[in-house]
């Protein structure tokens, strides 16, 4: 086997996948909210919202700041959103904790998840972590009149 033949090989997968993850346009309503919390809040390592958007029957990240754009809602984000429940645990090398609770509208309409990662370390108070989630949430929640509005443009065309 020649070397490029070995490296379309080793290639091929990522060729393959990149379709299901592929960055979708940046420029709508929820990754500006994204990017005002990260930059209101710049500890925090990830936000990114999960949301199912209209006309479409899969639950996908629609916003982040750390890419991912187009993945799929995992069993853990459809349990948040099927059951209300926050999910908050610190991760497996433990030097983050991760809180995934339902992303509300303006009305309280739930609309998806809301997934964020604090840096965190050994003693840290694991409730703070859930309190300033639900915190970025609710001001997330009273920007978003509608789920709708999350995929419009953004700045609006007029």
């Amino acid at each position: 086997m020649t070397t490029t033949t070995r490296i379309a090989f080793l290639l091929l997968p990522a060729a393959i996948a990149w379709p299901l993850h592929a960055e979708a346009p940046q420029n709508i309503y929820a990754q500006e909210l994204v990017n005002r919390i990260v930059a209101k809040y710049p500890d925090l390592r990830v936000v990114a919202m999960h949301v199912t958007p209209p006309g479409s029957s899969q639950n996908v990240i629609i916003a982040s700041n750390v890419g991912r754009i187009g993945k799929r809602a995992d069993a853990e984000d459809l349990k948040v959103i099927g059951t209300g429940q926050t999910l908050a645990k610190v991760n497996k090398n433990a030097d983050r904790f991760e809180v995934e609770l339902v992303l509300h509208d303006a009305s309280q309409k739930p609309i998806g998840a809301l997934a964020i990662v604090f840096p965190y370390k050994a003693g840290d108070d694991k409730s703070q972590f859930e309190k300033r989630a639900e915190k970025i949430r609710d001001e997330l929640a009273e920007q978003i009149p509608k789920l709708g509005k999350l995929v419009e443009s953004f700045p609006a065309t007029r």
